[in-house]
């Protein structure tokens, strides 16, 4: 084997390693969905590297098919955990790893259909993850001011958007070679590149943080409010009990913080550490959603529309309002309702 092939196979092999071995490092604590996301992404990320060299496939034989399946899925297993890591879903639905089936179904047609209909299909799958990294980026931005877990804050901008760019790039790459023959010029930069991204994830992510990964719940339990932040805890109270900021359509922490006549960041870490939020939205949220349901409850306002509600309690639009409840109670508002309603006034729903 020549020297280039050798040395971009062990190149290929460390990143492997530590792919691999973050895979494993993610994988153990509590099954959060952040962290059943992120093995499954570092497993996909490991064989990415493999079957983007063609020595390491055909080194492997007929088991290359495993790796392939899970390099095919690997935008789509991106996307599902970084929205896992800064969303702080309560629970891993099946919907997020839908992207991720469905770029794996259309990889399994294009290796069964003519070549002139396979083409067009590694377009459409290059398309899609382009589109799902795409996505991704505008989430991880606009989600930034909001986000309270400062691990997660500082890891936002470099890590994953350098992840996306770079896969950006191996869609742009794929999709040219599709009409220009294989750009195997290109593939001991790849690796190293590789290499270079798995050291950096190496870096963040091997020391487990538990902030990072949260339980799957968007408000752990909160710690004791150190006595500097006592005065501050209570004006933001009283700005929550007796001004009801949270009825504020598109209320952002800064605005909050210069309400109060604080610092953004002194802000974010009483209501992150303090009272134990990971999200300013969920933050929110939770006493928008406890209004919502004492109007829903309410046989008086019965006829009023859910939309309505929403609209009261400070959400811009329905869609969010349906989301946050559900994810809050479990069920929908108009379920809620209906339940609420049929019950002893005694005795209101559960969440």
């Amino acid at each position: 084997m020549e020297g280039p092939v050798t040395a971009e196979l062990l190149v290929r092999g460390a990143a492997i390693g530590i792919f691999v071995l973050l895979a494993v490092r993610i994988g153990v604590g509590a099954r959060t969905s952040a962290r059943v996301t992120g093995a499954l992404f570092a497993l996909a990320a490991g064989a990415h590297t493999i079957t983007q060299s063609a020595p390491a496939m055909q080194l492997l034989g007929h088991a290359n098919a495993a790796p392939w399946a899970l390099s095919v899925m690997g935008a789509g297993l991106f996307w599902a955990f970084a929205m896992e890591l800064f969303g702080d879903h309560g629970r891993l639905s099946p919907v997020r790893l839908a992207p991720a089936a469905a770029l794996l179904a259309v990889g399994v047609a294009a290796k069964l259909v003519p070549e002139a209909i396979a083409r067009n299909l590694w377009l459409a799958h290059n398309l899609i993850g382009a589109a799902l990294l795409l996505h991704l980026l505008a989430v991880v931005w606009t989600g930034w001011r909001g986000d309270l877990v400062e691990a997660r804050r500082r890891l936002r901008g470099p890590l994953l958007a350098s992840a996306a760019i770079y896969a950006l790039i191996v869609a742009a790459v794929q999709i040219g070679e599709l009409y220009a023959g294989q750009a195997t010029g290109l593939s001991f930069l790849a690796a190293i590149t590789l290499l270079t991204l798995s050291v950096a994830s190496g870096l963040v992510f091997l020391r487990d943080d538990p902030q990072l990964f949260g339980g799957n719940a968007a408000r752990p339990a909160a710690r004791r409010v150190a006595a500097r932040d006592e005065p501050l805890l209570q004006r933001l109270t009283e700005a929550l009990d007796r001004d009801e900021v949270w009825r504020e359509e598109g209320l952002s922490i800064g605005a909050l913080a210069e309400r109060l006549g604080v610092a953004e960041h002194h802000l974010r870490r009483l209501i992150n550490e303090g009272l134990g939020y990971r999200n300013f939205a969920a933050f929110l949220n939770e006493r928008r959603i406890d209004a919502a349901k004492a109007v829903l409850a309410d046989p008086a306002k019965a006829r009023t529309a859910v939309s309505t509600v929403a609209f009261e309690v400070g959400f811009s639009s329905l869609a969010p309002f349906n989301r946050a409840f559900r994810d809050i109670t479990g069920v929908t508002p108009t379920a809620w309702r209906q339940a609420a309603l049929c019950s002893n006034p005694d005795d209101p729903p559960r969440n």
